[in-house]
């Protein structure tokens, strides 16, 4: 019996990766940050994106670039014109983090990112997931990256649900998003996750009966018995 719920779990997981990467090769965001392959520019989008729109995200960070393309120029720049610039995301400690941030690379690693999990962890302002974002985009290291929008997914298709007041800070959920990364096309995978996330399965109102990953998920079968038996 065991080995059986294996074989059916194993071959769910490959329907969710194919699906996953299938659908992202054709839906796509075009996003700026997606095509560079700069780990400093990559980082900043990571700031940027904390709490916050990916529309409102995109004209910010080319204006921001335009600025301040490296590491030297940011560790240079005024904090009155770094709040300016970021001023329509409406968080003013990120300002002061990407300064403090550009100051450490070039004390402790020549303005480079680094592409260790422990020394990007030392950064302000980066945890577990800007961490693996920037290892997995810019660096294509074999990463999970974990949150809401990719917890919500787990939780729909998989059943696996935290029992923490913080689920993205659940190693439980880390480690099952972990095993579920396949061991090509990472980048894409974790992109495709992301976007499936905002467009698709989404919080309010999910487009359930044009996902291709209905008949997998157990989120649909609940909702289809429930929508039956009424």
């Amino acid at each position: 019996m065991k080995s059986s719920v294996h074989v059916i779990q194993k071959n769910k997981i490959k329907k969710f990766q194919s699906s996953i990467i299938e659908w992202y090769k054709l839906r796509s965001r075009r996003l700026p940050w997606r095509l560079t392959n700069d780990p400093f520019k990559i980082l900043v989008a990571e700031f940027l994106l904390q709490k916050t729109d990916v529309e409102k995200v995109k004209p910010v960070y080319e204006e921001f670039l335009r600025h301040w393309p490296s590491s030297e120029k940011l560790s240079q720049a005024r904090l009155s014109s770094l709040s300016k610039c970021l001023h329509p995301l409406g968080l003013k400690y990120k300002a002061e983090r990407l300064k403090s941030t550009a100051k450490i690379l070039l004390k402790k690693s020549r303005g480079q990112v680094p592409q260790s999990e422990d020394k990007l962890l030392e950064l302000p302002g980066v945890g577990r997931y800007i961490a693996s974002a920037v290892q997995c985009f810019a660096f294509n290291k074999h990463k999970a990256v974990l949150d809401t929008n990719v917890i919500r997914i787990l939780e729909r298709i998989f059943g696996i649900q935290s029992k923490k007041n913080r689920p993205r800070d659940d190693l439980i959920l880390w480690n099952f998003a972990q095993k579920l990364v396949p061991k090509k096309n990472a980048k894409d995978y974790n992109w495709g996750l992301l976007d499936y996330g905002a467009l698709v399965c989404k919080s309010k109102k999910p487009l359930c009966w044009e996902c291709g990953l209905k008949n997998i998920c157990i989120f649909y079968d609940r909702m289809n018995f429930n929508t039956q038996n009424t």
